[in-house]
């Protein structure tokens, strides 16, 4: 049997040994799972789903600290930026709730015309059926909340496959979900290969992928989906700023610094390619490089650390690899570039690097921030927009001819004006365009696309 070892990313300190499911195994869950919603078409009660998430909440409240210290020891999240994604996923489950009550159909109008007379039509919403759930290793709280219990509130039996290098807080998780009520089966822990996982993708027993990572991965998936399946693909981006000559510099920099460096960097939305009008670039350069230069980088577990690790040495080595040579192509370092011990990295920022270099082309996943200058706000917008990767994006500006200019022509699924573009509440649509991703997160809007809709025509 293959084991997977699971290691704290900042101390390298061995957390925990699991044991990997097989290939049949991993079939057989999906088997059950199938055949657990062909006998259960309608799901779980309604009423039996807000009573397993409101015992929930309550386990999870009752388990927060553990959670958080069990997050952060996996995932090398700092302490404080943990304590809020446990407060999310908090407000997650209850959003989810709230989103059951919204389970419903509507009337179709009859008797419009001849055909239509004497009849009665109404729709009504159920559950999908099997929803498979790939997830990343960024978010381990958050992330599983966003996946998996949504497809409770819809009433989907659920398998949930978590990022190998995080999986112990989603094992936690289920394990609450069923001392809260949870009958058997509607919810499977799966920790199998990548190999495994892309082959199970293919089985025709799932009605829904709801996945989050890398693009690549996502799309393959996309390719290799049976027939009828319905997927969300939540990727990356390398999120896009422009700041134009009035930005109150003092704001934005808090802002982009809080962007580009939470979480080190690993992050969908992270702020990445910042375009600076020439007037304000050198006062904003000197702000950007004290806001940065002062962040606590080390110890997540430390109340203090602002930027904890990257979440593998592999991982770490890219970053490094990816900047020294967008320095070789050209870019000026500000600060940063360097690797540091226990798998951090110093926070970044790049000067004009160029605009083909793989730090400004992809998605870093790093603390590194591309300053770009212009002269011209339409110049800015359409540099912006030559990412492939179409996700959040903002602008700042005091003027409000520009800040519609910008809502109306910066690509973005969302544009944030005077605000980071890694902004986000769970209660708004929220996935990536382009190669980014489609369909759409957001607890509710999750809870929508594990649902089916059937028409009723009766005739009277």
């Amino acid at each position: 049997m293959a084991l997977l070892n699971i290691s704290n990313p900042y101390t390298s300190e061995l957390i925990a040994t699991l044991q990997l499911q097989s290939r049949e195994e991993a079939v057989e869950v999906f088997n059950m799972s199938f055949d657990l919603f062909q006998k259960n078409p309608l799901g779980l009660s309604k009423a039996k789903r807000i009573e397993v998430l409101e015992q929930f909440y309550i386990l999870l409240k009752e388990n927060r600290e553990e959670l958080i210290q069990l997050s952060l020891s996996e995932g090398g999240k700092p302490l404080h930026d943990s304590i809020i994604e446990m407060d999310r996923a908090l407000e997650g489950v209850k959003l989810s709730i709230q989103s059951i009550f919204k389970i419903y159909g509507e009337e179709i109008p009859m008797d419009l015309n001849n055909a239509s007379s004497n009849k009665l039509a109404f729709t009504q919403k159920g559950p999908i059926g099997v929803v498979f759930a790939i997830s990343a290793f960024n978010h381990p709280i958050n992330l599983a909340v966003h996946q998996i219990i949504p497809a409770i509130a819809a009433g989907c039996p659920v398998i949930y496959k978590p990022a190998l290098t995080t999986p112990l807080v989603s094992k936690k998780l289920i394990e609450l979900l069923y001392n809260a009520g949870l009958p058997d089966g509607w919810c499977s822990y799966l920790l199998c290969d990548d190999d495994t996982t892309s082959i199970l993708c293919e089985n025709d027993k799932i009605s829904h992928i709801s996945f989050i990572g890398a693009a690549q991965i996502g799309w393959e998936i996309k390719r290799k989906i049976a027939p009828g399946v319905t997927l969300t693909l939540e990727h990356g981006g390398n999120a896009p700023v422009i700041l134009t000559a009035e930005t109150n510099i003092e704001k934005a920099s808090e802002d982009i610094a809080k962007a580009g460096f939470y979480h080190a960097g690993q992050v969908c939305v992270s702020a990445q390619r910042i375009y600076v009008h020439n007037s304000i670039l050198k006062p904003f350069i000197e702000k950007l490089k004290n806001v940065t230069m002062r962040q606590k980088v080390g110890d997540p577990a430390h109340p203090e650390t602002l930027i904890g690790p990257i979440i593998t040495k592999k991982a770490q080595n890219r970053i490094h690899q990816w900047i020294q040579k967008a320095i070789k192509e050209g870019a000026s370092l500000i600060c940063g570039g360097m690797e540091l011990s226990n798998n951090c990295y110093a926070p970044t920022v790049l000067l004009n690097p160029s605009e083909d270099s793989l730090v400004s082309t992809e998605e870093i996943f790093g603390p590194v921030l591309c300053v770009y200058s212009y002269e011209n706000v339409n110049n800015a917008i359409e540099r912006a927009n030559r990412s492939p990767y179409i996700f959040q994006s903002a602008a700042y500006t005091e003027n409000l001819n520009q800040a519609l200019l910008f809502a109306k022509k910066l690509n973005g699924s969302a544009v944030m004006i005077n605000t980071h573009p890694a902004f986000r509440v769970d209660w708004m649509p929220f996935g990536g365009q382009g190669r980014s991703g489609e369909g759409l997160g957001g607890i509710e809007y999750a809870v929508k696309s594990m649902q089916k809709q059937k028409m009723v025509v009766i005739q009277h």
